[in-house]
């Protein structure tokens, strides 16, 4: 039995040429707010390119937008100074329980509107400190509420 050489440094494979990701480097630049609006649009340009249609609304998540803009963690203030940059695109991001949303801001200007003078009478009891909120908890119930009207 031949003993097998060690393979030199200059004689392995790169993980390119042989078809592996390459490994993401440590960034040497962490990109602002508008940076970071740069590069979403450019993601959302790509997909609508892809898809052959424009997307009016859509999730990303967290973990997607860190790797994306270079960050190990997103504040609510941060996404306040994308948001700054993105309405000139006409898009917004929010926060959604478990990933980010972005829509168009003209999408959400088609939607209902409500306004507080539905409730009044509960908003003045709320404010004197005469509201009885324990009426209301079944509110905070995910299964109630929106799901009940879907169906």
């Amino acid at each position: 039995m031949v003993a097998k050489k060690p393979l030199s440094t200059a004689s392995k494979k790169s993980s390119v040429t042989s078809g592996e990701k390459p490994r993401s480097a440590t960034p040497s630049h962490m990109p602002d707010a508008r940076e970071c609006a740069l590069l979403l649009l450019r993601l959302i340009q790509a997909k609508e390119s892809d898809s052959g249609k424009p997307l009016s609304r859509f999730r990303i998540a967290e973990i997607s937008l860190r790797r994306m803009w270079g960050r190990h963690r997103i504040t609510p203030e941060f996404i306040g100074d994308v948001n700054e940059w993105l309405l000139r695109a006409g898009r917004v991001l929010f926060f959604a329980g478990s990933s980010y949303g972005v829509i168009l801001v003209s999408a959400v200007e088609s939607w209902s509107r409500l306004t507080s003078k539905w409730i009044a009478p509960e908003t003045e009891k709320a404010l004197a400190g005469a509201c009885d909120f324990s009426a209301l908890e079944e509110l905070l119930n995910a299964s109630s509420g929106a799901a009940e009207d879907d169906a």
